[in-house]
């Protein structure tokens, strides 16, 4: 009984919920009292590198989303690969063991981070995307299937009001894929030109000429297969 008064009190203050921060309140309460110490939300991703680097809601320090980034641990993330492709939920431990070397190291990191284990569940999706939590233990602990329900159940009711409050989005596989054609550079160009940036602002900020960021503006559009700086920006994933 317990365990639905937990899920009836979190289900009534995600339901609540006016805006993301409120959201995101109720859902790290919910995953709180079941166990957890952090959460990840991923609804309607184009592929596993949106899933894990652009989550609609998550409780990951900016330290850890910059070092998984920096490492580029999307590539070779086991838990996320298996995730992006599963139709049930799966458990994961840093204990566990991986004959790929960038696999163990990956794991390597995990234990030099609070996280010990957790759950990895998918949810509903669009047609062609990936909706996924991924829920994290800092201590040691066994996952029985009644907190696997009650996880699923959270985390459903939280993907319905993140679409209700408009939070959701989605770029296609396709505008994924052309994203990361785009060397470092280009990235880091596009993303403060989404800021307003004039070339002359960027060549300042990153410390190259205005002729250089001409040149990789040029093929970036050439890369995203578009005509103009604005139709570049907007294939960017919305940043909530």
């Amino acid at each position: 009984m317990e365990i639905l008064k937990k899920l009836a009190d979190a289900t009534g203050s995600i339901s609540d919920a006016q805006d993301k921060i409120e959201l995101l309140n109720s859902l790290q309460h919910a995953f709180s009292s079941l166990g957890f110490g952090s959460f990840n939300l991923g609804c309607h991703k184009a592929d596993k590198h949106e899933l894990a680097l652009n989550p609609t809601l998550t409780t990951w320090s900016d330290d850890f989303m910059t070092e998984y980034e920096r490492q580029n641990w999307a590539d070779f993330d086991p838990n996320l690969a298996r995730a992006a492709v599963a139709e049930k939920p799966m458990s994961w431990s840093n204990e566990d063991r991986y004959v790929c070397r960038h696999q163990q190291s990956y794991l390597e990191f995990l234990r030099n981070s609070p996280l010990k284990g957790g759950l990895m569940i998918p949810l509903a999706r669009r047609p062609g995307t990936i909706s996924c939590v991924s829920v994290e233990s800092h201590s040691e602990k066994q996952f029985d299937d009644r907190t696997t329900h009650a996880v699923a159940v959270v985390a459903n009711s939280g993907l319905l009001k993140a679409e209700a409050l408009g939070l959701c989005s989605a770029i296609s596989v396709d505008e994924s894929h052309a994203l990361r054609e785009l060397s470092p550079k280009q990235a880091e160009i596009l993303r403060w030109a989404a800021e307003g940036k004039s070339n002359t602002d960027i060549a300042a900020i990153i410390g190259i000429s205005e002729r250089v960021v001409k040149y990789h503006m040029s093929e970036i559009l050439r890369k995203l297969g578009v005509a103009t700086r604005a139709q570049a920006i907007s294939k960017l994933p919305q940043r909530q």
